[in-house]
């Protein structure tokens, strides 16, 4: 199993992440879920990855990057990056996404949001909720 990378676009602004609704064919379903894919080009580094997925995925791009945290592989799970893209803006000619799995919406949410997402299962409890926890403990006012 590959390497991936998840990114959360984030607002440092209206403290606001952005979920995505994505059909994933190989389910036959739709799933809310962050930004992400595979690490699939040898001679790319985790950053440039992540760049294109948020490019492919969301058709945005941001100045501010940062490889937030990450996961290594253990017991046969894949070593999972994660990124912050620090106030994307949309780009004005993204390229098109490759992937055979469509993305159906995006969502810009708060926390209060965000915990109803979870609470409700529209979101998974897993690692990848962990981490955008704490991107919004990351992002607090003091």
């Amino acid at each position: 199993m590959r390497e991936i990378v998840i990114i959360f676009p984030f607002n440092t602004r209206e403290q606001k992440i952005l979920v995505i609704e994505e059909y994933i064919h190989h389910y036959n379903r739709s799933f809310w879920k962050y930004v992400s894919g595979g690490v699939d080009k040898e001679e790319k580094d985790f950053i440039t990855h992540a760049k294109e997925e948020l490019a492919e995925e969301v058709g945005m791009s941001s100045e501010g990057w940062h490889h937030f945290h990450q996961l290594e592989k253990i017991f046969g799970n894949r070593e999972i990056h994660f990124f912050i893209a620090e106030d994307p803006i949309e780009m004005e000619n993204p390229q098109e996404n490759p992937d055979a799995d469509i993305i159906l919406q995006s969502v810009w949410v708060n926390y209060e949001e965000f915990m109803h997402m979870l609470d409700t299962k529209q979101l998974m409890w897993d690692q990848a909720s962990m981490a955008a926890l704490m991107v919004f403990r990351k992002y607090q006012i003091k």
